[in-house]
């Protein structure tokens, strides 16, 4: 490895920030992305705890071509899957990471050795659930029934399930995701101060 490079950022709504409210509300974190530089030599570096050989003419042959070739395949069969990474650096243990970039970038003093770059990018990765919600106007207003589990809900003002997608867009909002006409327009009630 002859470098690595981190990058950890926040990015800030554009939106004013309420008084008393929480700043962190405003405040989201962005995905880590780390680039590294680095090279594969054609020497295979070894450890040899018994039977050392005396002599050059002892040692194993290996073609240091085929050596960096095989690197190279690798790297990018790995970039090619496009399968999130684990990560181990000189500061951190990074997972869930993918390749964005890899670059080669070989002249006549890097002779037949393999010199690198990479780009990794975290992927955030979520579990998300399926409810079945079956929903039908009643008398044409505002006042709605759905089951769900067999259960029934009240009139949309007292809903839990409109209530906390009514939050989660409030918190998009407040998030710079959406603006508060989009709110008004969705939820047709004016946005909550």
């Amino acid at each position: 490895m002859i470098s690595e490079s981190y990058s950890s950022s926040n990015s800030v709504t554009e939106f004013p920030v309420e008084d008393g409210s929480s700043v962190n509300d405003h405040v989201v974190s962005e995905a880590n992305e780390i680039s590294i530089q680095a090279f594969i030599g054609r020497a295979k570096f070894e450890v040899w705890e018994s039977d050392i050989p005396e002599t050059a003419e002892e040692l194993p042959e290996e073609d240091p071509k085929a050596r960096i070739k095989q690197a190279y395949y690798e790297l990018k069969r790995l970039k090619e899957e496009r399968q999130p990474l684990t990560i181990v650096l000189g500061l951190d243990v990074f997972e869930n990471m993918v390749i964005t970039s890899f670059d080669i970038d070989r002249n006549a003093s890097t002779g037949a050795d393999l010199p690198f770059s990479m780009g990794f990018k975290e992927i955030r990765i979520v579990r998300s659930e399926t409810v079945t919600v079956n929903g039908s106007t009643v008398g044409g207003g505002d006042q709605f029934y759905s089951t769900a589990n067999g259960g029934v809900t009240g009139t949309s003002g007292t809903n839990p399930q409109s209530n906390r997608m009514k939050e989660e867009w409030r918190q998009s909002v407040q998030s710079g995701m959406a603006t508060r006409e989009e709110y008004e327009e969705k939820w047709g009630v004016p946005y909550p101060q």
